[in-house]
């Protein structure tokens, strides 16, 4: 992994607008829901098991954290691109290629949904450290429309939530010497607070 190509992820800068943070419950079934597109559970469910088999057991992230960077790495891959930081499927392959060996597999070929899953977390990484305050996550959670529809079982949906957890990722990075794989602490971060514990921890 090139310090050169986190530096210039890190130093990033983020702009998105603040609206009111939204609370409707999600469908049966569903996860999260915006105008674009539906999160399941069951898509929860495939993504951790990719993570699983492309990991050979070493990575299972639970639903809050593949929730949170599902619903929110979008917008903020967007926000870096339109700031100079280039965060795409060939970034996130190369990210994801080197996570998967770092976690311990020989020769890993991250598989589409890996790869799109490592895309949005490296926009929650490059979003916590390009402002230390929180501001940017949390105006990625206030931007959302307000008729995004959540799963009451993932819990509610928060600024504060995300903001502590992300920071949080950010000091186990440090306590574990990740260095230049400080990125991957972030696939715990979690913007959801008070969820049903039982099924929003399971992988």
């Amino acid at each position: 992994m090139r310090s050169s190509r986190l530096a210039v992820l890190a130093a990033s800068s983020l702009l998105l607008a603040g609206c009111a943070v939204p609370g409707q419950a999600a469908a049966p079934g569903v996860a999260v829901q915006t105008d674009d597109a539906t999160l399941t559970s069951a898509d929860l469910d495939a993504i951790a098991a990719a993570w699983e088999a492309d990991s050979d057991g070493a990575i299972v992230p639970d639903r809050q954290s593949l929730a949170t960077a599902a619903l929110l790495g979008p917008g903020l891959v967007d926000a870096a691109a339109e700031n100079g930081a280039q965060i795409n499927e060939g970034v996130a392959t190369t990210f994801a290629t080197e996570w998967l060996r770092y976690a311990g597999v020989e020769d890993p070929e991250p598989s589409e949904a890996v790869v799109e899953s490592v895309e949005n977390v490296l926009a929650l990484y490059v979003a916590t450290y390009a402002d230390t305050t929180g501001t940017v996550l949390r105006a990625a959670v206030d931007g959302l429309p307000e008729d995004v529809a959540v799963s009451p079982r993932l819990g509610e949906l928060s600024a504060d939530a995300l903001v502590t957890s992300a920071q949080a990722a950010v000091g186990d990075a440090e306590v574990q010497g990740l260095g230049n794989y400080a990125f991957t602490a972030f696939i715990g971060v979690s913007g959801f607070a008070d969820a049903s514990p039982s099924w929003a921890a399971r992988g």
